[in-house]
């Protein structure tokens, strides 16, 4: 229902990995990943009849590399990941020096502070909700 979207403004890093993020921004259900910094393989988002749903991983940092990361939530079936800091506002640029895996990457994804994950999870009503259709405008950080 396009009529529930929320735009949010996000000041993110895109990652060196991945397809790029569309112009007009990302669209989609944002789930929070289970386990939170997907480390592990991630459970996915409910099966949906309109596969032009997209569904956004909100990923915590830390514990392993991005590139890791972005990979289990690709390979759940989401379109796109948002991984974001831990205590801290700092904008990292998310980068991988494995060849192997930086290739097998084709979602976009970018990295936000911790207030932006304070945010979407205020968004999605509590941090264990479930979905919540959302339309992020992803600004480009300094």
């Amino acid at each position: 229902d396009a009529g529930s979207a929320l735009p949010l403004p996000l000041t993110s890093l895109s990652a060196c990995l991945g397809s790029p993020l569309p112009r007009e921004g990302l669209r989609g259900y944002l789930m929070e990943a289970v386990p939170a910094n997907a480390c592990h393989p991630i459970g996915g988002p409910p099966p949906s009849a309109n596969s032009s749903r997209a569904f956004i991983a909100l990923i915590r940092r830390y514990d392993c590399p991005f590139s890791v990361k972005i990979l289990h939530a690709q390979k759940a079936g989401y379109r796109a990941a948002i991984i974001h800091n831990v205590d801290s506002e700092k904008l990292v640029t998310m980068v991988t020096n494995v060849e192997e895996i930086r290739r097998q990457i084709g979602i976009p994804s970018v990295f936000t502070g911790e207030s932006a994950a304070k945010l979407l999870r205020r968004v999605l009503g509590r941090p264990s909700a479930t979905t919540q259709e959302l339309r992020t405008h992803l600004l480009q950080g300094s």
